[in-house]
């Protein structure tokens, strides 16, 4: 089936209060990202949406003349057009994951089912993004425990290692082993200080091992391979990272420095989801976990659980779902769906209709195109 269009749409929308996350210079009162839209030759339409918009939009006016008139199967099979898309002009992982939603869809099939998995729910963890202060995170850690969730992301990057620190202790206080403790200290990428060198990261992990912390997230420099390696075989808490990275060459040489013991890709921020699977599967012949970051709009979001379902669970056990503030999943990462999923003794069903398995509400998302 051929390719006949391509459009982006940028969409901004308010958000019912400023919020900065550890990873923000400032705060924000709107969010905004790309929806793209791809239509086959049949008028079938295929949808995903990514926050980086200026790549975005680069990378569709770059890859555009190519993509009209091609079959939506030998696009997605053109492994080197996806990494030389990403090279030339920016992340096409979105663009590959719209055109997986219109495969899926002109097969009638649930993407999950297209990609062979068999999951029908999936366990989700918590996942934070403010430096709250540690009554705040308690109070809604509660909340989460309440729908099932007894795994929580809290964020590193307060201005003393041991500010973070005591936020950890406070928890373990008050919950106890109830509750898994994952921590993400934002160091890959972050343009905010305070950053870490390889010594604030091993003191950081040695204190960590104390309170059975499940992994230690992004705490050096994304391109710091050989410090990741260094700390990894220093510290016996498990280390993590890769959730922006988008190129397979790059985890494979994490892999195979020994640098990480969970591997992070995103399906919307790398090359897509069929370069995550191959990721993944590397990942499981080394013996290490793939829990795939997802910290996008909704459709991201969806597409994560999608690539979650198609593996094995003891590969994938559990997918990042942002509830930092409570509302944030349903106001932002579920802003157009016509049908809600709901988060249910901590698992979500995966969407059973074809495509990503939700309907867009196109009339309110026009109301918030810029």
């Amino acid at each position: 089936m051929k390719i006949s269009d391509i459009k982006t749409y940028r969409v901004k929308i308010p958000l019912r209060e400023s919020i900065q996350f550890s990873w923000e210079p400032f705060p924000n009162t709107h969010f905004e990202f790309i929806l793209i839209e791809v239509v086959n030759s049949k008028g079938i339409k295929g949808y995903s949406a990514t926050q980086f918009t200026a790549q975005t939009e680069v990378a569709i006016r770059g890859l555009k003349p190519l993509l009209k008139g091609l079959d939506v199967e030998d696009f997605l099979a053109n492994d080197r057009l996806l990494e030389l898309g990403s090279w030339f002009f920016g992340r096409i992982g979105a663009i590959e994951v719209a055109l997986l939603d219109l495969l899926a869809k002109e097969e009638n099939l649930p993407l999950y089912k297209l990609l062979r998995g068999n999951r029908k729910r999936i366990r989700v963890y918590a996942s934070t993004g403010r430096l709250a202060k540690a009554e705040e995170i308690i109070n809604l850690i509660k909340k989460y425990y309440d729908i099932g969730i007894d795994i929580v992301k809290i964020r590193f990057h307060r201005i003393t290692i041991n500010d973070d620190l005591n936020i950890v202790k406070e928890i373990r206080k008050e919950f106890g082993e109830q509750i898994k403790i994952a921590v993400d200290a934002n160091q890959a990428w972050g343009l905010v200080s305070p950053f870490w060198n390889r010594y604030d990261a091993l003191k950081v992990a040695k204190e960590l091992e104390r309170y059975n912390i499940e992994w230690l997230e992004e705490p050096l420099f994304k391109d710091d391979i050989e410090g990741y390696a260094w700390l990894r075989r220093n510290t016996s808490v498990k280390i993590a990272a890769g959730e922006l990275e988008h190129n397979f060459w790059i985890f494979k040489k994490f892999i195979e420095e020994n640098a990480l013991d969970i591997v992070q890709a995103d399906a919307i921020y790398s090359n897509g989801i069929s370069e995550c699977i191959k990721i993944a599967l590397m990942a499981q012949v080394n013996g290490l976990l793939f829990l795939p970051h997802a910290w996008d709009p909704g459709l991201g979001w969806l597409a994560n659980l999608h690539l979650t379902a198609s593996l094995p669970e003891s590969l994938t056990p559990y997918l990042e779902t942002p509830l930092d503030p409570l509302w944030w999943f349903n106001d932002v990462i579920q802003f157009a769906f016509k049908e809600g999923i709901e988060i249910q003794n901590g698992y979500v069903r995966v969407p059973e209709k074809e495509g990503l398995g939700i309907e867009l509400d196109m009339e309110k998302i026009k109301k918030f195109i810029t």
